[in-house]
C-alpha cells in the first residue's frame, strides 16, 4: 500500500519499505487516534506514536523521507504480509512490528527492529536512527561493488 499522503517516488532499485503494528481503513485509524490520546502508554505502534500526530505525518519525519533517494512504501500489518509473504521473504517470519526495512535485489532486510522503535523518543531520534541504520546498510554494499 502506498501512503495517501502522496510522498515524491523516485526511481531506484532500492525500497524502503515501512510497517506499521496498526490496522488499515479509517476505522482503525479513528481508534488508533484516540488511543494514541487517551492511553497513549498501552498503544501498540511506537513508529505510530513518533511519526504522526493524531492524524497525519509530523512534518520533520515526512521531510526527511522525501529527500531520501528511495522509493517508499506503507504497509500495515495485514497488507505487509500480503506483499512479503513469509514463504518468500524469510525475514518476515520472525519479525516483530514496526518495523523499517529495505528490499534490494528482491530481498529484504531490517534497519529498524521494534525493539529499536520502541527506545525512540520522538521523530528526530526517529531520523537519526533510520540515517545511521541506512548508512551502515550502504557501508557492505559499496565495499562489494568496489571488489
Amino acid at each position: 500500500m502506498t501512503d495517501p499522503l502522496e510522498l515524491k517516488t523516485v526511481a531506484s532499485p532500492d525500497r524502503l519499505i515501512i510497517v506499521y503494528n496498526a490496522d488499515q481503513g479509517w476505522a482503525s485509524a479513528l481508534m488508533d487516534a484516540a488511543h494514541k490520546l487517551v492511553r497513549p502508554e498501552t498503544y501498540q505502534c511506537s513508529l505510530c506514536m513518533i511519526s504522526y500526530g493524531a492524524v497525519t505525518m509530523k512534518p520533520p519525519w515526512r521531510k526527511y523521507l522525501r529527500s531520501l533517494p528511495l522509493e517508499i512504501y506503507f504497509h500495515h500489518r495485514q497488507d505487509f504480509v500480503v506483499a512479503y509473504p513469509a514463504s518468500f521473504f524469510p525475514v518476515v517470519e520472525a519479525l516483530s512490528l514496526p518495523a523499517i526495512l529495505i528490499e534490494t535485489a528482491g530481498e529484504l532486510h531490517v534497519l529498524l527492529t521494534s525493539q529499536k522503535l520502541d527506545g525512540l523518543s520522538d521523530a528526530a531520534a526517529l531520523i537519526a536512527a533510520l540515517d545511521v541504520a541506512l548508512d551502515r546498510f550502504r557501508k557492505p554494499l559499496a565495499a562489494n561493488s568496489s571488489r
